[in-house]
């Protein structure tokens, strides 16, 4: 975790020494390598458990509110069994966190598991979740048959959504007045939008007058401060959103681009392919076709990339999650299904209509096969969720709302670590220019030279003028700085390809999933085993469906798309070196050439008659010897003449004749200098004039 989130002040040793925690406890946030806690744990861990009061968190995500109200929850538990000597019939439901999602309710049941390490045969955890809007009336019969063998073994810890948790207290399955101690709301507003006002009231009937209890939410509005009434008695409010704004610097930097709709692609094309967005990311669409289609567009360029949305089933959203966390792929298209996804501008209301006029036709229909596929009502993507090392966060359809936003690019820059937002404007839709508008007011402002990464950079908004009209500051998001008409180049290119991106074929993407989910369940092994066949049709089915054509020259960019000043060498590509002789471009030294430069006979024998060597040598010896007098002599002279040139090759450079092919060929053919044609510098010396 970044230190610009982190309390420089405190370590999570003398704080969890100062508050008195549990020894089982420290050990466990040892274990999971926390060092310094962040802003939110040190002010809440103090008033929590040494206090005990009630209390409202306003922080972003990512800021270590789960381990906020964790700690305290465990804390209280293990105190209460100290004091009861683990007495079986005070044991029961101690503490219930509520949450808006299914996916949450496993992310916060992996920490409470991990914290409960060294105690977790004292302290035990369950989760319910309904499943009513996740598949057939067995399987959610199946389900509830679970979690009610889990109740009766009485766990300390309920990890539970509002519909999930006032199921089982209808049906008697259990009980929270005589022993529940600590409520927990996590992301209330996301409750609140889900509709679970009613539920929350209902279940708040259900439990004690005296309980602590725990707000936890990136925003604040009205209907919470209702919400606020119901659940606690005089809360301690925390906002350290703004806080955390300007101790964080700037680590999430926002953009928007307002654009033409049929240009979505292209800028999404170019920002990927030259790497203007780095890294693992996500996209958010407002309806599933648009993620489909994305998706399709996408793996024409060889990206890959995944759908989560709330079709999908429950193990299949996790196995997703999990699957983009390890770094098996690095898009994910997200689909964000709340309540406030759903609050659409008119236009893009009647679009979806047109676009979905077929569905809707379908629907009047009265066959089985034209039903659409159930939404689990308690799908959620946008807020909560735990996703790893995001570095960047691309709303490809506005948000409809700021609260909508704000969870939105809170999926990147957690824990303090560097992220960027871009969001896509719709160039010709008012509406969303007035939520932009509203998302620049609700957003913290930055100065003005901080919106800027190093592909990115924004130019000059509408920034705030003080009093004595100085520019200090600057709203969130900021425009880019990017001009569309630099791109024109990928235009048919991209067109070319979206194209192929056809409604039959998001029809065959959406039917090939289903296929492969049929495949990959457990419950349906027994049904293939008794009916090999239906195995092999889907198998069929499934090798012989193509979605799209895949084409592998689109994997590259060529360079002669890109724009102007960014021709940059392929610094991983190995140059060839070129195989050249050495005397290529120097003339061969002839007198260095022994085959040339050999001259026999030459022999000098001056000297020799005064030469001690022939001292006692006869007469006779000295006439049988050869006669070099004369010839002696004309080599000599002949050698001595400066006027007299050596000759050694009749050739133009003196090299001798080539035996090379090549030179061979040219001489055949009468090319090069074969060709009898005179040099420029030939005739430049011959007639200097050029005439």
């Amino acid at each position: 975790m970044a230190s610009s989130l982190l309390d420089p002040n405190e370590t999570f040793a003398s704080l969890t020494e100062s508050v008195g925690l549990d020894n089982r406890l420290r050990k466990a946030v040892q274990r999971l390598g926390h060092v310094r806690p962040t802003l939110v744990q040190s002010k809440c861990l103090p008033l929590a458990i040494s206090s005990g009061r009630d209390m409202v968190v306003r922080a972003k995500t990512g800021s270590g509110k789960t381990l906020a109200y964790c700690l305290p929850l465990l804390q209280k538990i293990l105190q209460g069994k100290e004091a009861s000597n683990n007495n079986a019939s005070s044991s029961g439901v101690r503490a219930v966190v509520l949450v808006p999602t299914r996916e949450l309710c496993s992310q916060v049941y992996k920490t409470l598991k991990s914290l409960t390490y060294y105690c977790d045969e004292i302290i035990s955890v369950a989760v319910l979740s309904s499943a009513r809007g996740g598949g057939r009336e067995e399987k959610g019969q199946q389900e509830l048959t679970r979690q009610r063998a889990m109740l009766r073994d009485r766990p300390d810890v309920v990890v539970a959504t509002p519909a999930g948790l006032l199921t089982h207290l209808r049906s008697g399955d259990i009980s929270l007045k005589d022993s529940m101690e600590t409520l927990v709301v996590d992301e209330a507003d996301l409750v609140l939008s889900f509709g679970y006002t009613g539920d929350i009231t209902e279940i708040m009937k259900s439990m004690p007058r005296i309980c602590q209890g725990f707000l936890m939410s990136a925003t604040l509005s009205p209907e919470l401060n209702s919400l606020k009434k119901v659940v606690l008695n005089s809360p301690v409010v925390l906002k350290l959103e703004e806080e955390e704004s300007r101790q964080k610097d700037g680590q999430l930097t926002q953009f928007y681009l307002q654009l033409p709709r049929k240009d979505k692609n292209l800028v999404i094309y170019v920002f990927l392919k030259l790497g203007l967005l780095k890294g693992k990311g996500i996209f958010f669409v407002n309806s599933i076709d648009g993620g489909y289609k994305l998706k399709l567009f996408l793996e024409q360029f060889h990206i890959r990339s995944s759908v989560l949305n709330a079709e999908l089933p429950f193990r299949s959203r996790l196995n997703i999650i999990e699957q983009f966390n390890v770094g098996n792929f690095d898009y994910l298209i997200a689909t964000d299904e709340s309540t406030d996804a759903t609050d659409t501008d008119d236009e893009g209301e009647e679009e979806e209509d047109e676009q979905d006029m077929s569905d809707n036709d379908a629907e009047t229909i009265p066959s089985d096969n034209k039903k659409k596929r159930k939404k689990d009502e308690e799908y959620g993507v946008s807020r909560g969720l735990d996703f790893r090392n995001v570095s960047f966060v691309l709303n490809v359809d506005f948000p409809p709302s700021a609260r909508s936003y704000a969870h939105r690019v809170g999926r990147t820059a957690r824990g303090g670590a560097k992220g960027v937002a871009l969001s896509l404007v719709d160039i010709a839709s008012e509406d969303q220019f007035d939520t932009l508008q509203a998302v620049q007011e609700d957003q913290p402002k930055i100065p003005i030279t901080g919106a800027a990464t190093e592909t990115l950079q924004s130019s000059l908004d509408t920034p705030t003028v003080d009093s004595s009209g100085l520019v200090h500051e600057q709203f969130q998001p900021s425009p880019l700085d990017f001009d569309l008409r630099e791109i024109e180049g990928f235009r048919y290119r991209v067109e070319d390809v979206a194209r192929a991106v056809t409604k039959s074929s998001v029809k065959e993407a959406r039917a090939a999933e289903l296929r492969a989910e049929i495949l990959n369940s457990d419950r349906l092994q027994s049904h293939f085993e008794e009916n090999p066949t239906d195995l092999q049709l889907l198998r069929h089915d499934r090798l012989a469906t193509h979605v799209t054509r895949v084409q592998d020259h689109l994997k590259h960019v060529p360079k002669y798309l890109l724009p102007r000043g960014m021709e940059v060498a392929d610094l991983n590509r190995k140059r060839k070196r070129r195989k050249t002789r050495k005397s290529t471009n120097m003339q061969r030294s002839a007198e260095k050439d022994p085959l040339q430069s050999f001259n026999d006979g030459d022999i000098n024998l001056d000297g020799l008659d005064g030469d001690d060597t022939m001292e006692g040598m006869d007469v006779g010896d000295v006439d049988d010897m050869p006669d070099f007098g004369p010839e002696r002599d004309a080599k000599k002279q002949k050698k001595d003449d400066p006027a007299e040139k050596k000759i050694f090759a009749n050739t133009r450079d003196g090299t001798g004749k080539s035996t090379a092919g090549r030179n061979a060929w040219k001489e055949k053919h009468r090319k090069g200098k074969f060709s009898g044609k005179k040099r420029m510098s030939e005739r430049r010396k011959k007639d200097p004039l050029g005439i």
